[in-house]
């Protein structure tokens, strides 16, 4: 069974792993100057690297919510078992892309001054 504090450790580790993931595309991938489309591109990329997907108490492994998604729909039970992360996974990938946006813009008016 998982532990509270295990779960949480295998989180940050993958967390940290997809951050530095987020920031050597960020150097190797986009211009300098970031465009909006490029912060969206990078923010929905880091919203769906980023959202876990919270395990039962009757779960035995622990993964991020695109790869519960992607192996129940595949191998799993069906769609019916993926809707509960995929909405998980539609939600970050917004919030992502929305953030990205954002800081695709104040760098831009941070470099105009």
């Amino acid at each position: 069974m998982l532990t509270i504090q295990s779960y949480l450790t295998a989180m940050l580790i993958y967390w940290s792993a997809a951050i530095i993931a987020i920031i050597l595309m960020r150097r190797l991938w986009f211009a300098a100057p970031l465009t909006s489309m490029g912060g969206v591109t990078l923010g929905l990329i880091g919203g769906v690297l980023l959202v876990p997907a919270f395990p039962g108490s009757d779960v035995q492994s622990m993964a991020p919510a695109l790869i519960i998604v992607v192996f129940n729909t595949l191998f799993g039970e069906g769609l019916e078992s993926a809707i509960s992360p995929a909405l998980l996974l539609l939600g970050g990938a917004l919030a992502g892309a929305v953030a990205g946006l954002l800081w695709a813009r104040s760098q831009a008016d941070r470099s105009s001054l």
